[in-house]
């Protein structure tokens, strides 16, 4: 009889743990279920010369591209780069207005609503980027204006805390007039939440930073490296494929992609090209870079006199790339663009047009084709995605 009661308590012990363990586990569950829906809120970024709304809301079909609007905020200067946390639930902006802020927002991703929390000054002129830490105990801001990296702690109410660090760059290029002091431009953390990388257009590096969460002051100054670029280049955007051994640099100025292979700990580069033929004399303005899901693409716009988007094939075997075509993006001055979570569709953010243009993507040949699906808003320059919880 001890026995079969020892053993009933076992049991029951057991199925509780297993109970606990599920329900623990549900919501990773449930999100990675919800990654693949096929509904996302599109949320957009936009500098308000035009218009005073700020942010738009717009729920995207993966399955058809079309959108259909949800919800915008009104009185946010110019929330120009947006970052959204893993669960959806929390959205936080760059403001390039006269205070130069972050924001945090409450998101309702059952209903695609923003609400605002608070905000906090960056001390440091033009934020142009944010990135969130992948433990989301801090967000990271690229100042344009002002040459730096603003780093502020996220509070157990997801609002954001009072500046933590702020890190000045120094130093110039040979480009007089857009290079003549530092210009922070990007800022990425790598896939393992370690390092801080950060574009540096003013000064052709790429910065490197150690990451500790436990610290107050989290990016390591003494730990700084860099990735040199070409003089005159301009890096602004970068992206790295999902190894994290090939770094594709987008360079505003020049207009050219640079590749670089991860050797030991440094990474050297490999490739450098032109998103522009040779006979090309026009002007440049080369502004985002992807890959595609699969990695097997990769795409930059340029803006300037083109005003399209240049598609290349990756070389699985070694990274590199090859120019394949190109595609007008039906508008003026292409910024930011995104591909979906269900690779079948990529859009492009037009921001001296006022438009979105949604284009079908061809897994196979990495071409584009225009939807007819395309949304009016005052100079949209970010786009980012999350899934619309049920």
């Amino acid at each position: 009889m001890h026995f079969c009661a020892s053993y009933f308590k076992s049991l029951m012990m057991d199925f509780k743990f297993k109970k606990l363990v599920i329900l623990l586990m549900f919501p990773v569950f449930l999100f990675a279920q919800n990654k693949n829906n096929r509904y996302q809120h599109l949320i957009i970024g936009t500098y308000t010369k035009t218009q005073d709304n700020g942010l738009f809301v717009y729920k995207f079909d993966t399955k058809t591209g079309k959108t259909t609007f949800e919800s915008k905020t009104e009185g946010i200067k110019n929330p120009s780069y947006l970052a959204i946390t893993n669960s959806g639930n929390n959205v936080y902006a760059v403001g390039e207005g006269d205070k130069s802020s972050a924001y945090a927002f409450n998101f309702d991703n059952k209903n695609g609503v923003l609400n605002l929390i608070n905000a906090s000054e960056t001390n440091s002129k033009g934020p142009c980027y944010v990135t969130l830490s992948k433990d989301e105990k801090f967000i990271v801001t690229a100042n344009y204006g002002g040459g730096s990296v603003s780093v502020f702690p996220i509070n157990i109410d997801n609002s954001l805390g009072q500046l933590a660090q702020l890190i000045q760059h120094t130093g110039s290029s040979i480009n007089l007039s857009r290079q003549n002091i530092p210009h922070a431009h990007s800022a990425m953390f790598s896939n393992d939440g370690n390092k801080v990388y950060v574009a540096d257009l003013g000064v052709d590096k790429l910065f490197v930073y150690d990451y500790n969460s436990l610290s107050d002051k989290p990016l390591n100054r003494e730990s700084e490296q860099f990735i040199k670029l070409p003089d005159g280049a301009g890096p602004r955007h970068f992206t790295f494929n999902k190894s994290e051994n090939r770094l594709y640099v987008l360079n505003e100025l020049l207009a050219t992609v640079a590749v670089f292979e991860k050797d030991n700990l440094a990474f050297k580069q490999i490739q450098y090209l032109s998103l522009n033929d040779g006979n090309f004399k026009g002007d440049n303005g080369a502004a985002d870079i992807h890959l595609s899901n699969d990695g097997k693409f990769l795409y930059a716009t340029n803006r300037g006199s083109v005003n399209e988007i240049v598609i290349f094939k990756v070389n699985k075997k070694n990274g590199e790339l090859t120019k394949i075509g190109s595609q007008s993006t039906l508008g003026k001055t292409p910024r930011n663009f995104m591909i979906d979570p269900s690779n079948n569709f990529l859009l492009v953010a037009n921001q001296n047009s006022d438009d979105i243009y949604v284009f079908k993507r061809n897994k196979k040949t990495g071409m584009l084709t225009y939807t007819n699906e395309m949304l009016k808003i005052g100079s949209p320059v970010c786009l980012k995605m999350t899934p619309v919880i049920k």
